[in-house]
């Protein structure tokens, strides 16, 4: 059989594109080597391994919409909104981020009282843009200007992006006269942002405003988002194939994939068109020696900074506070780089919300830091003395953790961040174009049937950026099917 379309990736862009090229009638293989998914269970703890929040579940809002488009049954039901949306947690200052302007705006005044005027300006102003960037998403999913009529309406957004400007070089200038303060946006910024150090871009807006908008869970964590994509594909007479290995790519009119099982058996997939994920491991099979995609990469390469590693704790609940959020950014020290010698820590707690399973009372809890690009840092004996660092420093603010850890299999942990490489982001480092200022980057390659996918591409729109991303990338082959497509 020949398929119209082969996608590969673990990634959450990857299971987008292959849904929404099944929906509109493409027969698609969905190629994921790992099949990891979000969920890694050990012993009685279920742990999700994306520690990224989830939003865009709001009304009209990106993932909601999608699912909607796609026909997939709702599964807001199964989720609720996070209030508050999560933590900051420095040495001397915890902050709560409230689903709503008044007690957000009221809570960070708690904390920080000498700033209440600017704390009030600044969630104004966060609203605004963050309502420009979304309605500019929503014409144009590609964020980059391709068109006159794109650069028309660009045109038309340029004061914003002024004042914008001007504002952030106040804002800018009481952030560094007050480094609490200024660890408080680093750390959000690297919670929900994909980008290492783009914190003070216009679009960072969309970023900033996200408890706002809406930070949901999911008791599954977001593996119910990846089951229900592959419930899609799998309807439409698509195929999902995973726990394989894919040796070769014949890259011509047609592509043919060599995919080997498990067992040793080698299968060839072949289809017109092929969509590739960005974090995809193999991704050296399609570029050969030459690793640039596109000529664009010439001009402004997308870098990979720093890679997540993430340990994996079951803790007894009564080493926390009693109000403690899902999601924790923890700051260590608000004189070091949020990125040194694992400075911030990101803490994802799944609450179980019912009793069956894992007792109440045990909590599965992951910490993840950021290590740079570095073949020394990621030995195993470095990464085990990374973890205990972690939980040393975590140790200041959770006094009783060390003595509640009912669970922790170093090895387990360090095996799943090797292979979680391909799901979860790791934090890019992508130049703004020197014309628009958009970071975002063009999914062509320089194959004509072949497109990327990825949150890579749109790092500025966080989480959702990688649902746009994987739209996009099915959207570019559905147009050269003569497929419709909703892109609104």
């Amino acid at each position: 059989m020949i398929y119209d379309l082969i996608v590969i990736g673990d990634d959450l862009s990857a299971h987008v594109s292959a849904a929404v090229a099944a929906h509109y009638g493409l027969s698609t293989a969905l190629i994921a080597e790992s099949g990891l998914g979000d969920t890694f269970i050990n012993g009685d703890f279920v742990f999700n391994i994306d520690p990224t929040p989830i939003t865009g579940m709001g009304t009209n809002q990106t993932l909601l919409a999608l699912l909607a488009e796609l026909d997939i049954e709702p599964i807001e039901r199964d989720s609720f909104l996070l209030n508050p949306a999560y933590q900051v947690i420095l040495p001397t200052h915890r902050v709560e981020f409230f689903s709503d302007k008044e007690s957000l705006v009221k809570e960070m005044t708690r904390e920080f009282p000498e700033l209440e005027i600017e704390i009030n300006k600044f969630y104004d102003s966060t609203m605004k843009y963050s309502a420009v960037f979304s309605q500019w998403l929503c014409k144009h999913p590609f964020v980059q200007i391709h068109s006159i009529r794109d650069f028309g309406n660009y045109l038309k957004i340029v004061p914003t992006l002024i004042g914008h400007k001007l504002k952030t070089k106040k804002f800018k200038r009481i952030l560094l006269n007050n480094p609490s303060f200024k660890k408080v946006w680093e750390a959000q910024h690297a919670l929900l942002s994909f980008g290492a150090y783009n914190k003070y871009s216009f679009y960072s807006s969309f970023l900033y405003s996200a408890p706002l908008r809406g930070i949901f869970y999911f008791e599954q964590g977001k593996q119910i988002i990846f089951n229900s994509l592959i419930k899609k594909i799998e309807s439409t007479d698509g195929i999902y194939i995973s726990q394989c290995e894919i040796s070769a790519i014949d890259k011509g009119r047609l592509i043919t994939v060599d995919v080997t099982s498990k067992d040793g058996v080698t299968n060839k997939i072949t289809a017109k068109k092929m969509i590739v994920s960005s974090k995809w491991n193999g991704i050296s099979i399609l570029t050969g020696t030459n690793k640039k995609i596109n000529i664009a990469d010439w001009f402004r390469p997308v870098k990979i900074a720093f890679y997540p590693f993430t340990i994996h704790l079951g803790v007894s609940k009564k080493c926390f506070p009693e109000r403690t959020a899902q999601h924790i950014a923890v700051v260590t020290d608000v004189n070091k780089d949020i990125y040194d010698n694992n400075n911030l820590i990101i803490l994802q707690l799944n609450i179980p919300q019912q009793n069956d399973g894992a007792s109440a009372d045990k909590i599965p809890m992951t910490a993840t830091v950021f290590l740079p690009v570095n073949d020394e840092m990621w030995t195993r004996e470095n990464l085990k003395a990374q973890s205990e660092s972690i939980i040393d420093r975590l140790e200041f603010f959770l006094p009783f953790l060390k003595e509640n850890i009912e669970l922790f299999d170093i090895d387990k942990s360090i095996n799943i961040s090797n292979v979680c490489r391909q799901i979860v982001n790791p934090k890019y480092l992508v130049r703004n174009s020197f014309f628009s200022g958009f970071a975002a980057k063009n999914n062509k390659t320089r194959f004509k049937n072949i497109y990327l996918s990825g949150a890579s591409l749109v790092t500025d729109a966080g989480f959702e950026g990688e649902i746009i991303s994987g739209v996009n990338a099915a959207s570019k082959v559905l147009v050269i099917e003569k497929q419709p497509l909703n892109q609104n």
